[in-house]
């Protein structure tokens, strides 16, 4: 699939079924940022995709197993921001949906039009801010905090700011990828290490 860019952000360490699952989907040429926090592996990823001519940029993260066949299902949509939707740790969904309209979305397995990034100022994903949000019905209230979230918020701010930009936020329909979590690490001296 040349004309996708695939990104993935890495902190070191990729499950098998995570490159397994890009094969099974036909994508083999990845893009491995390493050594770089968030959002900076993000932004530099978008940076190295921009400089290559793609008309999509597809992240998928090092600990999801996508489905098969959802990658030309994302590039058939042809929404400017499309979501594979996968469970958080908390069980909730990495899309956040509101009155029918999806403000934002875990970045796991998620395909991106080059244009938004293009008509979007670097960096594109940013953590100096994050938000308290109150769910409640009727409206969806969020107060904007000049403080850092401990971990991650560079998908909601991405989102939003995307939003504001009239950029369609789609959820490819059908799918559901699967969200891997590693039991631990420390059983290499072990036959069955898994």
């Amino acid at each position: 699939m040349r004309h996708v860019f695939t990104i993935i952000p890495t902190r070191g360490l990729v499950f098998a079924r995570t490159i397994a699952s890009l094969a099974r989907n036909k994508i083999t040429d990845i893009t491995f940022i390493q050594d770089l926090p968030i959002p900076d592996a993000h932004n530099e990823g978008v940076r190295k995709a921009l400089f290559n001519y793609v008309p999509y940029i597809l992240f998928v993260e090092e600990d999801m197993e996508i489905p098969d066949g959802v990658v030309d299902a994302m590039v058939k949509l042809d929404k400017p921001i499309v979501a594979c939707d996968y469970p958080m740790d908390n069980g909730y969904s990495a899309i956040c949906t509101k009155k029918g309209k999806i403000l934002w979305c875990g970045l796991g397995c998620t395909m991106v039009k080059r244009g938004v990034f293009e008509n979007m100022k670097d960096p594109w994903f940013d953590t100096s801010y994050s938000w308290r949000i109150d769910a409640e019905e009727p409206e969806l209230k969020m107060t904007k905090i000049e403080n850092p979230n401990k971990y991650g918020g560079h998908d909601i701010n991405f989102g939003l700011k995307a939003r504001d930009m009239s950029y369609e936020i789609a959820q490819v329909p059908g799918f559901e990828a699967k969200h891997l979590r590693c039991d631990s690490l420390d059983k290499g001296i072990y036959n069955q290490g898994v």
